[in-house]
């Protein structure tokens, strides 16, 4: 399987936000979607019968090489997230069409209790960080974003350990994160569009494909009972 020089790793959380944005992201004019099961066994890392699974989204020109790709992937719990990650990352090393593929990662959080560093009123504060290498590229997707407060968490065990590995591998890597802050004045549904559209438009502008806002509308946003033990609390 061939991977893109740009490369998305998209995590379907519990709010239904990876799931609708990867969705929603279209290809645009001699582009083609292409989608494929991804089944990468653990059982080196001592997980028997675990496997790294998701999906794998390539955007083509028209002579079928890979312009942007996206890792669709679950939202991995320890420890099976960091060998996830691990494993993902030695395929994107591998297959890329590339000696230097660039990783973007966005996350979408619903918080109230910080400072969003927008403007008054303002729902939706998009947030940017490079790790690893920076790039040409890397410079490009973060301007135009702020930069997150300390207070700012990321709930993902596959996203926080992937930050960790690219760090330590000097992979050019952004993280985008939007935060969405809270509105008396509009329902969850428009809030989640909004903060959808706006990671959406943002990141299409930089990887040459377009935000669908109608397969949105028509699909809806599929939430997920979350299920934690307890003591994880005590980590956060």
């Amino acid at each position: 399987m061939r991977v893109a020089p740009k490369v998305l790793v998209i995590v379907r959380d519990a709010a239904g936000y990876g799931a609708a944005l990867a969705d929603a992201l279209r290809p645009t004019a001699g582009l083609t979607r292409e989608s494929a099961p991804l089944e990468l066994p653990l059982a080196k890392y001592g997980l028997d019968g675990e496997k790294a699974s998701g999906e794998l989204v390539n955007f083509s020109d028209s002579s079928g090489t890979p312009q942007v790709s996206f890792f669709v992937l679950p939202d991995y719990k320890p420890p099976v997230a960091a060998c996830a990650m691990n494993e993902i990352l030695a395929l994107v090393s591998s297959e890329a069409q590339s000696t230097e593929p660039a990783l973007i990662v966005p996350f979408i959080t619903r918080s109230s209790n910080y400072y969003h560093g927008g403007k008054t009123g303002q729902l939706v504060t998009l947030h940017g960080a490079e790790i690893g290498a920076t790039t040409e590229f890397t410079q490009m997707l973060v301007d135009g974003t702020t930069k997150h407060p300390q207070s700012l968490q990321i709930r993902s065990e596959p996203i926080l350990c992937l930050m960790e590995m690219v760090c330590v591998l000097n992979i050019p890597t952004v993280l985008v994160v939007a935060s969405v802050g809270q509105h008396q004045s509009k329902s969850t549904s428009d809030a989640d569009l909004e903060v959808l559209q706006r990671v959406g438009d943002h990141l299409a502008r930089h990887i040459n494909l377009e935000f669908n806002k109608e397969a949105v509308l028509e699909r809806g946003i599929e939430k997920s009972p979350v299920f934690q033990e307890p003591w994880r609390e005590l980590y956060r």
